[in-house]
Order: structure tokens, then sequence, then C-alpha cells
């Protein structure tokens, strides 16, 4: 009889969890709704829009975002990157940054957003970038550690110092100064340095990239071609 009663119990806890979504819920599900992407303030006749991205940066979402600029870059003329993230995958942060040069979008950080790690590399990208004051947060780039989980910390190392490298390189790609990456290596792990509007400024991260404000002079009449 003791025995039935166990068997019937462990069959209604299976029951419950088929009928309960939230029992049914896996851990990677929860961590992929963290994230979204998604079109907004798209006004055709004004050929205006933007893309905004809310949460980590990973490859879902990196790759979710490249369709919604590309599927509406014909329509507009000033694209704009909106940008609210704790972080993200580096190198995920690089490619999506690399496209959205590519399309020449600019990136925005809104007073209600923040812009931290990872997610600066993508604000970088921006051929116009505009942040708000202690907004955007400079901290000590870190790799994913399943490119180099399979090999040993000494042989580890200069993986690490090669991703470190292309960082360096993509943000010379992008224009910025030197002292961004700088900055960005100075900091102590697990710290954030908040960056007010003269070090925005400084760095890079508010401003116009020279090419783009010498194409707008050269053709201020024409629609913007992208890449």
């Amino acid at each position: 009889m003791q025995k039935f009663c166990k068997i019937a119990m462990l069959c209604c806890l299976m029951g419950l969890a088929q009928l309960c979504p939230v029992a049914a819920q896996s851990p990677v599900d929860e961590q992929a709704g963290e994230s979204t992407t998604n079109i907004y303030n798209l006004d055709r006749g004004a050929r205006v829009g933007g893309v905004e991205i809310h949460g980590p940066i990973n490859k879902a979402v990196a790759t979710r975002a490249v369709e919604l600029i590309t599927s509406i870059r014909q329509d507009v003329d000033d694209l704009t990157v909106s940008l609210n993230s704790p972080g993200g995958d580096v190198l995920t942060a690089i490619e999506l940054g690399e496209e959205i040069r590519k399309q020449w979008a600019w990136t925005n950080v809104d007073d209600d957003g923040e812009c931290l790690g990872a997610c600066v590399l993508v604000l970088a990208a921006g051929v116009r970038r505009t942040a708000a004051p202690k907004r955007v947060g400079l901290q000590r780039l870190s790799f994913d550690q399943n490119q180099f989980a399979s090999i040993s910390r000494d042989r580890g190392r200069p993986k690490q110092i090669v991703s470190a490298k292309r960082v360096e390189m993509y943000l010379a790609e992008m224009g910025m100064p030197k002292k961004l990456f700088q900055e960005m290596m100075r900091q102590a792990p697990n710290k954030v340095l908040l960056l007010d509007a003269r070090r925005l400024k400084d760095l890079g991260l508010d401003g116009i990239d020279r090419a783009y404000e010498d194409w707008m002079r050269a053709n201020e009449d024409k629609p913007l071609q992208p890449n």
C-alpha cells in the first residue's frame, strides 16, 4: 500500500509539471528571454527608423539585430541602433559592430538605458554616436571561457592575448582613440567606470565618424548609400 501511494504521488507531480508552464520551462529558455531586439520609431515617409537592443549581447541577439537593420536600411536614411545592455560576448559584439558600421548606422544610449562592457564595442561602431552621461560604463573585457575550456591555463593565455589584440584592432578600425582600449583593460575585475559627458567625448564614444561627416557634407541632398 505504501509503495502504491509513492507511485501515485510521483505520477501526480509529473502531471503538474506538464500542466504548469513555469515548472516545464528550461533554464535556456529563461536566459533567452532576457534579451530582445525590435524595430522602433520607423517612419518611411520621413526616412528614419531604428533597431533597439535590450539585454545581454549574444549570438541570437546579434543575428536578429542584423536581420532587422538590413530589412529597413533601404527605407531609411537615418538608422539608429539604440542600446540598453549590461554587456555580453565580446567577439559577438565585434561582429555586430562591424555590420553596424557597414550599414552606416548611428548608435545611441539614452537616459533610460545603459551600455556596459562589451556593449561599448557596439556603441563605438556607430558613424554617429550619442550617449547620456553616466550611462556608459567601461569594464575590463573578459572572453568566453568556452573558447579556452579544452586547453590548459598556460596555453589559454596566448588565446586571450590574441582576443584582446582583436579588440584593440577593431576599435582602431572604428576610429576610436587608443586610450579607449587602454582605459578598458586598466579597470579592475568586476569594477565599472561610468563616463561623464567630457570623458564620453574624449574617448570617442560621443561624436561622429570623420569619413561619414565628410560624406554628409559632400552629399547633403543625396540619399545614403551604405557599403
